[in-house]
């Protein structure tokens, strides 16, 4: 027999006092001693036939923790079961008492599901902007093809000028000494905005095989702290002049780009960038209602939640930053100015996963089969591998829970943006 005593210790949270009767006890040492001699192994006995008397002897030790492990995570169990609780997570045990002749005493703090009703789900207000593509916009992308597409002529009998490609050998010194290793056939645009002020200007009227050396003072946000602000010498070997060309906007274009006709390639680029405004206009709309759902219903969320999600989120910033060129140690000595940057929206995203939860219970949104065929096609189409073998990964994997809850929660926002009153206002 199981006796348990509950009371809320905190918001989300629950501890038990459970006792479990002396008669439990014995009845789980059976079970435990029975299962060992079926393969302790007892010099002169064969697996199964040792006196049980031997085997309490011997495996004493053994069969105590397996029969405590046993008793406290079914006692544990019933309580949940008893008090209606719905736990987040494992349970912290603490003041165990396991006393020969006496019950099994133990505590046990759970994190809960938070306690809410979500209210004013239905008819929330999002506005929705039109997906108006205009020929600026088409034009851009074909200026961007032309960039792409462009080619470099070499340059012959004349100097260098303002916005030509130069291919040169470069060395550095400062006080006499080298900067940084030679580096050779590197492409140089000539232009006033280069990261070298100075150095790009003085090589306009240099010919094809000429050298010269050029002094530049260093910016002060030079990478190497060392050299930044300070005058160097740069000595350039131009040894080929190009100048870009950028294709005409014509039928030849479209063919190279895979098309019939310049018509047809604005036709097609007009409905892609439609698709993708769209889809943002999408996300723009969700994001506007997920807002307003989560403002409308407050409510405390797990710790170990909110605390697990604070930690992705942060190491998720760090991680984005250390690939831009930042040093992760510096990133690290920043943890508290990250996790007060993130801790609200960590807050309010574990908030938002009971908030669909309880409205995917609430509007009975249930997950099929076609609902998995779908989402394997989805991310086929995302990482260019075969369905199969994505629905073999999460199988093995032991995946398939993570997905149904993301296929869940999209179906429950689907859901929620066919019930809202949405408003179409201009882009």
């Amino acid at each position: 027999m199981v006796k348990s005593k509950h009371k809320a210790c905190e918001e989300c949270a629950s501890l038990f006092e459970i006792e479990v009767s002396k008669e439990d006890i014995a009845r789980s040492f059976e079970e435990v001693y029975a299962e060992i001699s079926k393969v302790a192994n007892i010099p002169g006995f064969r697996p199964g036939k040792a006196p049980v008397e031997m085997v309490k002897k011997q495996y004493a030790a053994n069969a105590r923790e397996e029969a405590l492990k046993r008793l406290v995570s079914d006692a544990y169990k019933a309580a949940l079961e008893e008090h209606g609780i719905n736990p987040v997570g494992f349970p912290e045990i603490t003041d165990v008492s396991f006393e020969i002749g006496q019950p099994l005493l133990f505590k046990a703090k759970v994190e809960t599901r938070p306690k809410f009703k979500v209210k004013n789900y239905k008819g929330i207000k999002v506005e929705k902007k039109k997906a108006v593509i205009k020929d600026d916009d088409v034009n851009k992308t074909i200026e961007n093809l032309r960039e792409l597409n462009a080619k470099y002529e070499a340059v012959e009998g004349r100097p260098v000028q303002m916005d030509d490609y130069v291919v040169a050998d470069l060395d550095c010194s400062i006080d006499g000494k080298p900067l940084h290793k030679r580096r050779e056939n590197i492409w140089l645009f000539i232009d006033k905005e280069s990261m070298m002020p100075g150095l790009h200007e003085k090589m306009v009227g240099m010919n094809k095989g000429e050298e010269r050396d050029v002094e530049v003072t260093l910016p002060e946000q030079y990478p190497d702290k060392n050299a930044a602000g300070k005058k160097v010498i740069y000595h350039v070997k131009a040894k080929e002049l190009k100048k870009r060309v950028l294709p005409a906007v014509d039928d030849e274009l479209a063919k190279d780009l895979g098309k019939d006709s310049l018509e047809q390639l604005k036709k097609d680029i007009a409905e892609e960038l439609e698709r993708r405004l769209k889809a943002n206009i999408e996300i723009e709309a969700e994001n506007q209602l997920l807002k307003k759902l989560v403002d409308e219903n407050k409510f405390d969320a797990p710790k170990s939640l909110k605390e697990r999600q604070l930690k992705y989120m942060v190491e998720d910033a760090k991680a984005r930053l250390e690939q831009k060129g930042l040093k992760r140690a510096e990133l690290d000595k920043k943890e508290e100015e990250f996790r007060a940057k993130f801790k609200e929206d960590a807050e309010r995203q574990v908030r938002l996963f009971f908030i669909l939860d309880e409205i995917a219970a609430l509007e009975h949104v249930d997950i099929s089969d076609a609902d998995f065929d779908t989402a394997y096609k989805t991310i086929s189409a995302q990482t260019g591998k075969f369905e199969k073998d994505i629905k073999e990964h999460y199988e093995k994997e032991d995946l398939l829970g993570d997905l149904e809850e993301k296929i869940r929660e999209s179906k429950t926002i689907e859901l929620l943006m066919k019930e809202a009153n949405v408003v179409e206002v201009e882009g």
